[in-house]
């Protein structure tokens, strides 16, 4: 969790711990922070000292009330000698001057976790997830590519429904977002179908992308036809860039 009020510091915070591959939340205020805290379990907490209800080494009691053994890292954009020692003399696990190189940051961060005995998950979470592309739409993929990417995704792509299935038993991706109308129109589902019905591939989730509704003029949904298509989930082209994240991020938290 980053606490922090600055829109553009926290913005950049979650960017970069994102890449790292940890699971990560923002709140501009300790209030929101601590009802939030309350019901979802933290590992560690990265809080600036200016805050809009208190300074943040007074909020630090507040959090360890909720949960005694999160872990907070202290955050200012400027020190002093006197806000140093009012920090440290709170329950923190370390104190970073914000303009020093984020690497310490990072490295504090997996110290947490190592501290707390979850060093072989940092390694799990450090390792990107893959997602992999099959459209034969270069444009389409040229676009989706570095809005996936900016989540920490690693991105493969395929062109085509032979090459799509060379790449899934090649890479074993963690999500496939499957085009369904390629140079047949049956491709993605003969891709879909051949998936769901491999013992060793058809866990691997299935988010179709298509325009399929408006280019033939019915209205698919796996929901209703699902019995020849088994995909996990399908959003109309075009798709807002968020509205597709939020999409993959549910597939690949289920």
């Amino acid at each position: 969790m980053i606490v922090d009020p600055d829109t553009q510091a926290a913005r950049e915070l979650l960017s970069l711990f994102i890449k790292e591959g940890y699971d990560v939340e923002t709140s501009g205020c300790i209030t929101k922070a601590a009802e939030r805290i309350r019901d979802v379990k933290f590992d560690c907490v990265i809080m600036d000292v200016s805050l809009p209800e208190m300074a943040g080494y007074e909020a630090v009691s507040i959090l360890k009330a909720i949960d005694s053994k999160i872990q907070v890292i202290m955050t200012a954009t400027e020190n002093t000698l006197e806000l140093e020692e009012k920090v440290r003399k709170q329950d923190i696990f370390y104190y970073y001057i914000m303009p020093f190189d984020r690497d310490e940051l990072k490295e504090a961060v997996r110290d947490v976790f190592k501290r707390i005995g979850k060093v072989k998950d940092v390694k799990e979470m450090n390792k990107p997830q893959k997602v992999l592309l099959i459209d034969d739409d270069p444009s389409f993929i040229t676009a989706i590519t570095p809005i996936l990417e900016s989540r920490g995704y690693q991105v493969e792509a395929a062109y085509n429904k032979e090459e799509g299935m060379e790449k899934i038993e090649k890479l074993r991706p963690d999500l496939i977002l499957l085009d369904i109308m390629m140079e047949r129109l049956t491709d993605g589902f003969d891709l879909c179908y051949k998936l769901k019905h491999d013992p060793e591939l058809r866990k691997i989730p299935v988010l179709a992308v298509s325009a399929i509704n408006k280019e033939v003029g019915f209205k698919f949904s796996p929901d209703i036809d699902g019995e020849y298509f088994e995909a996990d989930d399908f959003v109309e082209k075009p798709v807002k860039p968020e509205h597709l994240l939020q999409r993959v991020e549910k597939l690949l938290k289920e």
